[in-house]
């Protein structure tokens, strides 16, 4: 050795290392070999804790030496019982090998050494131990085939400081030139002497920066405005579109842009060359050779905005009241169509009714209440559109932060009792397009109604989630007549039932309505029958075999209030000729 003693401890740790990238996977293999000789054995106890005197000075010695100040590149070092920390260099010099240690109490001598891995339960013995301990053989040949004391350290701050001893055994002193074999390679995390791997797929692929940049806007949102906003929650629902129209198309956009990454879009129609420019999801092309399905070529469009997303396209079409399937295989087919429809309104935590016609939503009403789900409803007129939530039933109100009092001039309805679609219809739904000319057939409606609907359908459903199940609340004018109060915010704002809009007058009306004891899609009685007979029921329901009035009880009320009348009739009319008499 050239030169007379070592000038820091870390040029002991020597390693070669072995690396590759693989840039087009993203993936960078790194081998790392610390050399040491095979030659030099070591024997060492068990690591046992330091006594509590010693813990203390050697505490407070090695916080100051590592700690206090920069830390210094000395990873080796000596702890002295009565002189505190010293450097190798203090101890051994390379020109007079036989002096090194030679007067020194060895007792009181402790080799430290600092284990980068913070873990206690790692080997004691590591690579880097083993070139401390080769360079002891080589220069210390006092030391030879006697036992030290080693100190290993552990900890990244003073607060999180460790230490165990343990005693080594020194083989006998070699020459250098003697040390023929050398090892040193680290193994794998599965013990394997190969490269570790380190993939960095999920940070650096297109897909992955894409997913960032597109989730920025959230967290600033989250950060800058709104802290408690729960995106892990929007993130996580699954939602489920039926109808891939003008509404299908706008919600499903919106609620990309809100992050939500797992939509099934439900539809049988196809693309028509009418639809591009209304339907923002499909193009020119896709309207050729008669049109491809609206559910699957909506789902690549999204899927090409979002990569990651998973998005999913049925081509599926619902059955509906006053569209009789007929007998045999229709039968068969109806089946099997409301079993995948179930399996869906199962799989998904918010179902959007974005179709075209009353009937077409009832099926999805109904099976929604049945399995107590979100159901989110949007309709369009001419100059006007209808935005409202279904109740949930069975689930316990949420009062923590929204609804947990009423405001004088309010009225509120929990969850639970708030009506669906048809709750406020006295007749059941039937085939809307009979009689109709196709122009009629078309829903026509100012180009923007769909844009501003489909907005408010996404933002009620984000608001619903971030309050679980919030109630709604309607203004009672006789109780606040100059509307002084207003009505509880949520996190994002009110959490209305229904909000019915209107371009023309440039008005929108904020409005809550009970649920029906007699509707024909979520009354107690319907579901009832649905769960004692399940497909039986809706496919005599289409074929008109199975009255939904008499069901819901509605052809009962109507009678009674027939009755009622034609009583009165009859009592006026005797009385009329009393007074004649």
């Amino acid at each position: 050795m050239k030169k007379e003693t070592i000038e820091r401890s870390a040029d002991l740790v020597f390693f070669l290392l072995l690396s590759f990238a693989d840039l087009k996977t993203y993936k960078f293999f790194h081998w790392f070999a610390f050399p040491v000789p095979t030659e030099l054995t070591y024997r060492y106890d068990e690591e046992r804790p330091i006594t509590s005197n010693l813990n203390e000075n050697l505490r407070k010695s090695v916080g100051e030496f590592l700690y206090q100040n920069q830390m210094p590149n000395e990873p080796f070092f000596i702890y002295h019982a009565t002189e505190g920390i010293k450097l190798l260099a203090d101890y051994i010099q390379h020109r007079h090998t036989d002096k090194n240690f030679r007067e020194e109490n060895m007792e009181i001598i402790y080799f430290c050494y600092y284990d980068p891995t913070g873990d206690m339960n790692s080997v004691p013995v590591a690579w880097h131990l083993r070139q401390m301990l080769t360079y002891l053989v080589l220069t210390c040949p006092v030391l030879a085939e006697r036992e030290i004391q080693c100190i290993r350290v552990n900890g990244s701050t003073l607060a999180e400081l460790q230490f165990s001893l343990m005693t080594i055994h020194l083989p006998k002193q070699q020459n250098v030139n003697d040390l023929k074999v050398w090892a040193g390679w680290e193994s794998d995390g599965n013990g394997k002497y190969l490269p570790r791997v380190t993939s960095l797929n999920e940070s650096m692929s297109p897909g992955s920066l894409a997913v960032n940049a597109i989730d920025l806007n959230l967290k600033l949102m989250k950060w800058r405005l709104i802290p408690t906003l729960n995106l892990a929650a929007i993130k996580q629902t699954k939602c489920l579109l039926l109808g891939a129209g003008t509404l299908g198309c706008n919600v499903a956009r919106s609620l990309m842009a809100w992050g939500v990454t797992n939509i099934t879009i439900v539809d049988c129609g196809k693309v028509s060359l009418s639809n591009p420019i209304r339907q923002t999801l499909y193009r020119f092309e896709d309207a050729l050779n008669g049109g491809k399905p609206k559910a699957t070529t909506a789902s690549e469009r999204l899927r090409e905005i979002n990569p990651a997303a998973k998005i999913v396209g049925v081509n599926l079409k619902i059955p509906m009241p006053g569209h009789p399937i007929g007998h045999g295989d229709a039968v068969a087919e109806t089946r099997d169509i409301l079993s995948k429809l179930v399996s869906l309104i199962k799989d998904h935590d918010v179902i959007y009714l974005l179709t075209d016609s009353r009937e077409s939503r009832w099926l999805p009403t109904l099976l929604g209440a049945f399995f107590n789900k979100y159901v989110i409803n949007a309709a369009l007129g001419f100059d006007s559109y209808l935005v409202m939530r279904h109740g949930k039933t069975g689930d316990n109100i949420n009062t923590e932060n929204y609804g947990s009092s009423c405001p004088v001039g309010f009225r509120k309805i929990d969850s639970c009792d708030l009506g669906c679609y048809f709750c406020n219809d006295i007749v059941a739904p039937g085939n809307s397009m009979k009689d109709r000319t196709l122009d009629q057939q078309c829903t026509v409606t100012r180009p923007a109604v769909s844009n501003m609907a489909s907005a408010l359908a996404v933002e009620l459903m984000v608001s619903l989630i971030q309050h679980r199940n919030p109630p709604a609340f309607y203004r009672i004018p006789k109780s606040d007549p100059l509307c002084r109060e207003q009505e509880p915010d949520g996190l994002l704002g009110i959490i209305p039932h229904s909000i019915r809009g209107n371009i023309a007058t440039l008005q929108s009306m904020i409005t809550a309505t009970e649920r029906y004891t007699n509707c024909v899609a979520c009354s107690g009685s319907v579901l009832e029958r649905y769960a004692s007979s399940k497909d039986d029921f809706i496919i005599n329901v289409i074929n008109g075999t199975e009255s939904l009035e008499t069901v819901a009880g509605l052809n009962k009320m109507m009678s009674s209030i027939i009755d009622g009348c034609e009583d009165k009739d009859t009592l006026d009319f005797e009385s009329d000729l009393s007074d004649d008499s």
